[in-house]
């Protein structure tokens, strides 16, 4: 017998939300959009119409959920995660081979305000006067990052625990308290870094950064495709000489050299996981061919030990 569907009434959602159901659905946004919320289930499929949303954060493991924003879909996969702000309207959909697990973590309406308050003002300032709900909504890179150690451990930790069956509607609260000053600090390392790139007014800085988010996102959403920096250059809206000198000065590398490395991520985890020959991963990942696949792992060193492990031959 099958597992019985969520109640409406939790927060903490370990299958999908089934808001194809007709009882359910009433019940689910009598309260969804308005407080803290974790959905964190194991699936192969699920599709989701747009709909305006909370500030959330997005994580998927073993496979890819697709994102639908602004008419561009942007897929999170193992290597990356993607914060969302406040308002916006986007739909989703998974469709895997074997069963993904996806996590998102919605936050309630102006608590990221009150806790980058409560990171900005003095200790002074917070005795004085602790009401923290004076500030504008505070907003997000919409771009795919990859995991990394501020935010991903956190995410990693919550995702533990709801997926061993703990969590409580007040746990929950203080741990997206720490969650979010995680994102904050995320968020102003990477606003610093925007100073490397070559452009002497700081909004012109702030539409480059965005730019390049958009081929940030291109590459992690299609390089199984046949893709080259042409275009990458079109996603981004830059011309390509522009792309590549902006890229390199901001990721430490070009597009190109991105683009291999996410494909060779790809390909050594599939090695790993999978009883695909080299042949098939490397058509999968976009390499083409086994030789180039092959090259890749020389190049970063992995190439000999999965020789060793017998992962290297068809």
């Amino acid at each position: 017998m099958g597992r019985s569907a969520p109640k409406a009434s939790d927060v903490i959602y370990r299958e999908m939300p089934p808001i194809w159901d007709r009882a359910f659905r009433q019940r689910f946004y009598e309260r969804w959009g308005r407080e803290n919320a974790v959905v964190a289930a194991t699936t192969r499929r699920a599709q989701y119409p747009p709909y305006t949303q909370l500030l959330s954060i997005k994580m998927m493991s073993h496979g890819c959920e697709d994102y639908f924003i602004d008419g561009r879909r942007i897929c999170v996969d193992d290597d990356t995660f993607l914060i969302l702000n406040e308002g916006r309207c986007y739909g989703s959909s998974i469709d895997a081979i074997v069963p993904g697990r996806s996590f998102s973590v919605f936050f309630r309406p102006g608590m990221a305000r009150e806790v980058q308050d409560c990171m900005t003002r003095s200790c002074g300032s917070l005795l004085d006067d602790p009401d923290t709900r004076r500030m504008g909504n505070v907003e997000f890179e919409e771009q795919l990052l990859e995991h990394d150690t501020t935010v991903t451990p956190v995410l990693r930790h919550l995702q533990r625990v709801i997926e061993d069956g703990g969590g409580s509607e007040e746990w929950l609260e203080e741990e997206l308290q720490f969650l979010l000053a995680r994102m904050l600090r995320l968020r102003q390392l990477r606003l610093a870094r925007q100073e490397l790139l070559a452009a002497s007014r700081p909004s012109t800085r702030r539409e480059l950064a965005r730019r390049l988010s958009l081929a940030v996102n291109f590459i992690h959403t299609h390089f199984r495709s046949r893709i080259g920096l042409a275009d990458i250059a079109a996603a981004a809206h830059l011309s390509p000489f522009h792309l590549l000198r902006q890229f390199r000065a901001l990721h430490g590398m070009t597009p190109t050299v991105y683009l291999s490395r996410k494909r060779t991520g790809a390909a050594i985890r599939l090695l790993r996981e999978t009883s695909w020959t080299s042949t098939e991963i490397a058509e999968h990942v976009g390499f083409g061919c086994r030789t180039t696949l092959f090259r890749q792992l020389r190049a970063v060193g992995h190439f000999d030990r999965l020789r060793r492990s017998g992962g290297g031959s068809d």
